[in-house]
């Protein structure tokens, strides 16, 4: 409220402490207080109601956050598979079913009748060429329809439905404000567009997506819990336990949800948010379980049965391929990083649909060519992860003949990738590093475009085909040199090397190469596979990946999009434990800042200053001499208060109006004063200048905060903000269209 404070007569003082307008009466700050004190205060039954639904209202919340996005997940998978389906053929008795649905029940082995491919629909038998060109066909346009239609609803609706959302997620549980990316319209954008991507065969993943469409169903939820979504600390609290529910339905994986929420989302973990993404999570998977999307009464997606005896020998690729993904990984993030620069440069950016639209043709183009590319990257992980046991319908195996199954590699078409012998593992091999090469690089085009698109599902497709290619290899190797003494550990009858646990490690190395994850991305693949027996294999290519990977950059793949988005970010993977490394080193001195002080402004004054500068807010001094710090005002309230509301009947200010930021106690030259005091935070955080930078973060972190102001004796001396050094211009990293 804008006041008088310095008027002739006893009137005149009075009409000062009427507001001139009013914008908006802010909540007391001891609101939660008071309504603790109220509660307590509710003598009877009805006190004890109301204070039990008080404190159950939290885990109401989380629930129901983890019903809906269990009963939401199970949609997208369903929808997701009868689109990608839907590019190859439909089933003849019901054509709104998936193939998996359509052949379900039949034996391994059985020939599926009731889904026929696009080329037997248009073609009778015997019109090869005819069947492949109308299989093709169809192919193409239905992945280009697809991508573009995920695209158009992105752009015209939803702008912030676009990417994994994971980055924003992390900037948001720091304390940042993004209107609009929670929304219900951006929940359901999102919810229609990433099937479609997915359908479309662009090399993307729906499992980082869900974790947006969590963290969107609990802004939903939350509305109506009015207490809990006014008050930040625990609206991110459940955000957090929401993003570990999305995990945790995309992978099947709980407690790796839960490991993911702690170690990747969250800037703060204390123990009720701990113990509230648990539960969260549970329920999730509880109610993805129940609905059953995939049929087959499981959650672990990509199961691994194969025991694994520990060879020694086998210790040398199994590092080895975590180094290749350490390398793998931070290679991938700079040629992302670059392809984005090319794109904003290039003007490639303000043609967001036409972009995607092209990228979808060109995939579809080269994935029909090649028979790993050509199946949904879902598909070819479980036969990459599937040992020599049972059927191969990909040429992966040697022990098991191929049994004559109608599988996607047999579909009519141009194929690089045929039946496999016991005499073309080089081709198999080349095939596979040709797979995870050409995926290398769509994703890092694909992954940063205007559709919903996620990196866990590529990552683990590329690490999988290397790791398989490395098995085989060293399979072939010891059939060849049965004698040697590198594999006198084998047994003299049956296999020795075990392909699918390759595959395996090699997807784990290749994640967490790119993303940096440890300790959750264990416990993710663990859950994903079911393969404990190989826990510690999979932890030393994790933590070799990491190491290897830290070696070039310590940004994993979503800290580098938070930066090239210029999003105001603490990372927590930054090491400041260095009792040299003091808040004054990094801190904007005070004669870069721009101050407010108490000595009296004309209005015009102030509002050239909002013109001049555009800081998100200025520290308010006594004088720029002493520079005794009374508070801070915010760029947004210092407008407000120099605003003047055409319907108030008070007197408006004039230019020649000054400015007091504490009520005048007399007027000197009987010029009216306009106080800022209301406006003002007059407790800002401050800290010396000579804090150490570790505890500065932890301050940062863990009370959310924005800015801090650094002092001396009293004195400001500098800030300290959240902002980061812009890796692009500012016009090119707003929010997309």
């Amino acid at each position: 409220m804008l006041r008088h404070d310095a008027l002739s007569d006893e009137a005149s003082l009075v009409a000062a402490r009427r507001p001139l307008f009013r914008l908006q009466d802010p909540l007391p700050l001891c609101a939660p207080r008071a309504r603790k004190a109220r509660l307590a205060s509710l003598p009877g039954l009805h006190g004890v109601v109301s204070r039990m639904w008080d404190a159950g209202r939290p885990w109401v919340a989380v629930v129901l956050v983890g019903v809906l996005t269990g009963a939401v997940a199970s949609g997208l998978d369903v929808l997701s598979g009868w689109l990608s389906d839907l590019r190859m053929g439909k089933c003849t008795d019901m054509w709104w079913m998936s193939r998996g649905l359509c052949c379900a029940g039949l034996e391994p082995g059985e020939q599926c009748r009731a889904w026929r491919t696009w080329g037997e629909i248009a073609a009778k038998e015997g019109h090869v060429v005819a069947r492949a060109l109308a299989q093709y066909g169809v192919y193409m346009v239905t992945a280009v329809l697809f991508a573009l239609t995920s695209s158009a609803f992105v752009n015209v609706f939803a702008p912030f439905a676009f990417h994994t959302g994971i980055p924003e997620i992390k900037v948001l549980l720091g304390g940042y404000v993004m209107r609009g990316f929670l929304s219900p319209m951006t929940l359901l954008i999102k919810s229609l567009g990433l099937p479609l991507a997915v359908a479309s065969g662009l090399s993307l993943g729906k499992e980082g997506p869900l974790v947006h469409v969590a963290c969107c169903i609990c802004d939903l939820v939350l509305r109506p819990f009015e207490s809990l979504r006014g008050n930040g600390a625990r609206h991110r609290e459940i955000l957090s336990a929401a993003a570990a529910a999305g995990v945790s339905v995309a992978f099947g994986a709980p407690l790796g949800g839960v490991l993911f929420s702690l170690e990747e989302i969250s800037t703060f973990f204390p123990g009720s948010t701990l113990w509230q993404s648990f539960v969260c999570a549970i329920v999730a998977a509880v109610t993805l379980q129940y609905i059953d999307p995939f049929n087959t009464g499981k959650l672990a997606l990509f199961t691994v049965t194969a025991s694994q005896v520990w060879r020694g020998f086998e210790l040398v690729p199994w590092l080895l391929l975590g180094v290749a993904g350490g390398i793998w990984g931070a290679w991938f993030i700079r040629l992302n990083e670059e392809w984005e620069r090319i794109r904003r440069a290039s003007g490639l950016r303000e043609w967001p649909v036409t972009e995607v639209g092209a990228l979808a043709l060109f995939t579809a183009v080269v994935s029909y060519l090649v028979v790993f590319m050509r199946v949904p990257s879902s598909e070819l992980v479980v036969a990459l992860f599937q040992d020599c046991s049972g059927p191969d319908a990909y040429g992966l195996c040697e022990c098991v003949p191929r049994p004559s199954l109608p599988a996607r590699p047999r579909e009519q078409g141009l194929t690089l990738g045929t039946q496999r012998s016991s005499s073309n593992t080089s081709s198999i091999v080349f095939l596979l590093l040709l797979t995870a090469f050409a995926k290398t690089l769509l994703t890092a085009a694909t992954f940063g475009a205007s559709i919903p698109a996620g990196i866990f599902l590529p990552s683990l497709t590329i690490g999988a085909c290397a790791g398989r290619a490395v098995g085989l290899v060293m399979d072939a190797l010891q059939k060849a040199h049965p004698q040697s003494w590198v594999f006198a550990d084998c047994p003299a009858d049956g296999g020795c090397i075990n392909t699918s646990v390759y595959a395996v490690i090699g997807a784990a190395s290749a994640l967490g190469g790119v993303t940096r994850m440890t300790i959750s991305l264990v416990v993710i693949l663990f859950e994903l596979t079911g393969a404990i027996d190989i826990v510690i294999q999979l932890m030393m290519a994790v933590m070799v990946a990491k190491f290897t990977g830290d070696y070039f950059s310590k940004n994993g793949i979503y800290e580098t999009w938070i930066n090239l988005r210029n999003y105001p970010f603490l990372n927590t993977k930054l090491d400041y434990r260095r009792d040299t490394f003091l808040a004054r080193h990094v801190m904007t001195p005070v004669n870069e800042l721009a101050c407010v002080t108490d000595e009296g402004w004309e209005v015009s004054r102030l509002e050239a200053l909002l013109d001049e500068e555009d800081y998100r807010g200025f520290p308010v001094v006594k004088t720029m001499r002493t520079r005794v710090i009374l508070g801070y005002i915010g760029r947004a309230e210092l407008w407000e208060a120099l605003m003047i509301d055409s319907r108030s009947p008070q007197p408006q200010t004039t230019s020649a109006t000054s400015a007091k930021l504490r009520p005048a106690r007399h007027a000197a030259d009987g010029r009216p004063w306009v106080s800022l005091a209301p406006w003002m935070d007059e407790i800002p955080v401050c800290m010396s200048q000579d804090t150490p930078m570790e505890l500065v973060v932890q301050m940062f972190q863990r009370i959310g905060l924005r800015f801090v102001l650094l002092t001396r004796q009293g004195a400001l001396m500098g800030l300290l903000t959240r902002m980061v050094r812009p890796a692009f211009p500012m016009s090119s990293v707003q929010p997309p269209h």
